[in-house]
């Protein structure tokens, strides 16, 4: 797969993650997808790109973006028992956009694996999904349940994260991220595009800073 591609991948999760969540706000939506951009010209001066790019697909974004959720966290799993048939099926609900079914099925799993710590995540995710990206008081025991079970568990940390970023608190949730990324195994599936995301929010990060400068 050439540089090229990897690199639409990633900005396509980018940015459909931060639609997925910001779709009602023109102004925020403008400055992430300015970031995006900026990660990409970057890696056209510093990378090396072997191939042309193809033509973008349309995306309906809020299916993709949670769809991505839902992969990354699938990918941050730390257990490979029981947890994965509760999982499977509450995934395809929740890809499907039926979160509460999701949340149902998953919590008949921790009826009867009750210390799983990728069932209590998997829980979390689902209840935001279902609040559009906010972090609910259920969805915030089921990651402190998570984590409690697995510290370094990182599903917790990022989807937090990505909470708080929703809520304005950007600088609080590039913290998580980084937390999130320091607990990657070298061959995590998720590492890199938890990356490619921090970069972005980062540039987010300086855009907010000169816009509150220029506003001094």
């Amino acid at each position: 797969m050439n540089g090229w591609i990897v690199l639409g991948l990633l900005s396509v999760l980018s940015l459909s993650v931060l639609t997925w969540f910001v779709r009602s706000s023109k102004g925020l939506w403008q400055i992430a997808a300015a970031a995006v951009l900026l990660g990409m010209t970057g890696y056209a001066l510093q990378g090396r790109p072997s191939a042309p790019s193809s033509p973008a697909k349309s995306l309906a974004a809020s299916e993709v973006g949670a769809t991505q959720l839902i992969d990354i966290r699938a990918d941050m799993d730390q257990s490979f028992g029981g947890a994965k048939r509760w999982l499977v099926t509450a995934d395809s609900f929740a890809k499907q956009g039926d979160y509460a079914s999701a949340a149902s099925y998953i919590q008949s799993g921790l009826r009867s694996d009750p210390k799983n710590s990728d069932l209590w995540s998997a829980l979390g995710l689902q209840l935001m999904l279902a609040s559009e990206g906010q972090m609910s008081p259920p969805a915030q025991l089921a990651f402190d349940k998570a984590l409690a079970i697995r510290p370094n568990h990182p599903a917790p940390y990022y989807f937090t994260g990505l909470a708080r970023m929703i809520s304005g608190d950007l600088n609080g949730g590039v913290l998580l991220w980084e937390k999130t990324l320091s607990l990657a195994t070298p061959d995590a599936k998720w590492k890199v595009s938890i990356e490619s995301q921090l970069q972005a929010a980062k540039a987010l990060q300086v855009e907010s800073e000169q816009t509150q400068q220029i506003a001094k």
